[in-house]
């Protein structure tokens, strides 16, 4: 059973980008069939950091989108995804020290995508 479904109005009309959030949207069901699974607190950090690699490059290459169009919300961009990344390196050490669940953590996940894919990243789709 797949937790999170890809919908065509996630998509922004950047194909790289598109693609890449189609394969975010692949990690987080990731996570959620290693905890339906009972599998979760075996493979939760190994997902995490999967998934902040992933995550790191993702914003690398939409950054460098964003600065080739010299894009007017570029800073707040990077500040954005510089809290993201700073949200899973917590998250793992959470889960790690045991004061955060997978399922909170995946609840976090879904929610930052929806919220950034459709609103932020949205906003620099009219520019590119």
């Amino acid at each position: 059973m797949t937790y999170f479904v890809w919908k065509d109005s996630f998509n922004i009309g950047v194909k790289k980008m598109d693609e890449q959030h189609r394969q975010f949207v692949a990690h987080i069901n990731e996570l959620y069939e290693a905890m339906q699974l009972g599998n979760a607190e075996a493979v939760v950090a190994a997902t995490l950091n999967k998934l902040t690699d992933y995550i790191q490059s993702h914003f690398a290459d939409e950054e460098a989108i964003l600065k080739s169009i010299n894009y007017p919300m570029f800073e707040a961009q990077i500040k954005q995804h510089a809290y993201y990344i700073s949200e899973l390196i917590f998250l793992k050490s959470s889960i790690l020290n045991k004061t955060q669940t997978a399922q909170n953590t995946l609840l976090f996940i879904k929610d930052w995508f929806l919220h950034h894919i459709t609103t932020e990243d949205l906003k620099y789709a009219e520019y590119v």
